[in-house]
């Protein structure tokens, strides 16, 4: 995942997808392709993670921020691969561990970790709690 930051940042600033190439005929109901926000993750992650922490969802839902008993808070982006990261800066009083032993399936890169096998179908509370897991570790509690 080495340049991660440079996906991020192309991401928000490539054209649209190619066209397929048959039109669809057929349209999912709105919510039924995608149950739920990017934001919602952040605010699930929020709950199971306990009173001290607080999360807001950013324009559209399309991002989620994650703030806790910490200088540092943490961000829920998708990736121009389409991965569900979760980026965070490291403060020096927040006394995180250096290598913090992640759940399985996550991968660090440059600006935080990411699950490349999370997807959608997993649903809301298993990704809520998998990215609880993923900041317990990190942050050592």
């Amino acid at each position: 995942m080495n340049g991660q930051n440079d996906l991020l940042i192309i991401s928000s600033t490539e054209p649209p997808q190619t066209p397929p190439q048959a039109p669809r005929t057929a349209y999912p109901a709105p919510g039924m392709e995608y149950p739920f926000s990017i934001g919602d993750i952040a605010y699930a992650t929020a709950r199971l993670l306990g009173r001290d922490w607080c999360a807001e969802a950013g324009h559209w839902g399309t991002t989620g921020s994650l703030w806790g008993p910490y200088v540092s808070s943490f961000t829920f982006l998708i990736d121009i691969e389409g991965d569900l990261c979760m980026t965070y800066d490291r403060s020096e009083g927040d006394g995180w561990p250096e290598t913090p032993q992640l759940p399985p399936g996550f991968q660090e890169f440059s600006a935080g970790v990411f699950n490349p096998h999370a997807c959608v179908t997993d649903g809301l509370d298993q990704l809520a709690a998998q990215h609880a897991a993923a900041v317990r570790a990190i942050t050592g509690h």
